[in-house]
């Protein structure tokens, strides 16, 4: 069986994550990098030298004409993950796109539509739903361990400075990051409430400006109603100083459970013995630096992603799953300026 030879575009953060990830199962032969794009030609050349790429290009339209992928990985700013991808799709490659999947539902519906009528792959990074502590508490769930689910949190109250958005001219606007706190730094933890707590029926939100000079949102909260009855708060944020680990909380009318900053903080069920984790580990934490999360959850979601071409079947977080948190936050968009209940499904 040949590996997957696979391209990526934009060699920022979330490629670096990507190639890490990628070299957790390197040795098992199921994919090679054989190609990079990105406009920054020193990017380019930095990430091909440091990961021992063969091809770099400058326009990744020229990689998916002349480089030898099956696949491509895209990392580049939210605005840019919509074209790049139909591109990509139209040039017949199977697609591993970051969060979030697009700008909106339009696009996204767009996106998984075009992956279908080619009968190619379309995967989504959301590797917390790799990550085995939030599989044990969604398959405690799944088995009705917790009992009735009655409630569920995702909050990210995270700090990031002014000069974070003044580096990155895209960030911070309507038109090319798409939003602000919710669709960029609690989408993780969105999507693992959504994953976990199943469908939403409705929700009420509010949101605001508050510590920086921006167009999006730095500061945000919503109330949701899930289809089985459970109430569900969201709160995310960028305003927040000094920042706090993102946490998670799972309750049901018989237990509960919280991961906070990538921790099983508490695990409660009636008749089990109860696990409590004193603290936070110490060190340099993902809130803060982002870049220094282990890669072995963006390995397992790379690897089933890549199997999944080799075995002919979907990826585990396909598009259709990656778009269910754009929905929550886009819903959000639409409920806080109004005030208004908006329900599911979303219409654009």
């Amino acid at each position: 069986m040949k590996p997957v030879k696979l391209g990526i575009i934009g060699t920022g953060v979330g490629a670096t994550f990507a190639a890490q990830g990628i070299s957790t199962f390197s040795s098992e032969g199921l994919v090679e990098i054989v190609a990079v794009a990105d406009v920054y030609e020193e990017g380019a050349k930095r990430f091909s030298e440091k990961w021992k790429i063969k091809s770099r290009y400058k326009d990744y339209r020229e990689m998916l004409e002349k480089a030898d992928v099956d696949a491509v990985s895209i990392h580049t700013p939210h605005y840019l993950h919509y074209p790049m991808t139909m591109d990509a799709l139209k040039a017949g490659k199977h697609v591993l796109v970051d969060k979030p999947i697009a700008m909106n539902l339009k696009e996204a519906d767009e996106m998984i539509k075009e992956a279908e009528k080619r009968g190619l792959n379309l995967g989504v990074i959301f590797p917390t739903r790799f990550d085995p502590i939030a599989r044990k508490v969604k398959e405690a769930a799944d088995s009705g361990r917790f009992g009735k689910l009655v409630l569920g949190e995702a909050l990210v109250k995270w700090y990031r400075d002014q000069d974070y958005y003044a580096k990155s001219s895209w960030r911070g606007r309507w038109a090319t990051e798409g939003g602000g706190a919710l669709i960029n730094q609690a989408i993780h933890m969105i999507d693992l409430l959504r994953w976990v707590m199943g469908p939403v029926d409705y929700l009420w939100a509010q949101m605001d400006t508050v510590g920086h000079d921006i167009e999006v949102e730095d500061v945000a909260v919503a109330t949701l109603r899930f289809k089985n009855g459970a109430l569900g708060v969201i709160e995310g944020g960028t305003a927040l100083y000094p920042g706090l680990p993102p946490k998670f909380e799972l309750h049901g009318v018989k237990g509960m459970a919280i991961i906070e900053g990538g921790t099983l903080r508490k695990w409660s069920i009636e008749g089990e013995e109860e696990i409590t984790e004193e603290g936070v580990k110490k060190g340099l934490k993902s809130w803060v630096r982002p870049d220094v999360v282990p890669a072995a959850n963006h390995g397992a979601l790379i690897k089933d992603f890549v199997k999944s071409i080799l075995e002919g079947r979907k990826p585990y977080v396909d598009g259709v799953k990656g778009r269910e948190s754009l929905e929550i936050i886009r819903a959000i968009y639409k409920s806080a300026p109004t005030g208004e209940v908006v329900r599911f499904p979303v219409k654009e």
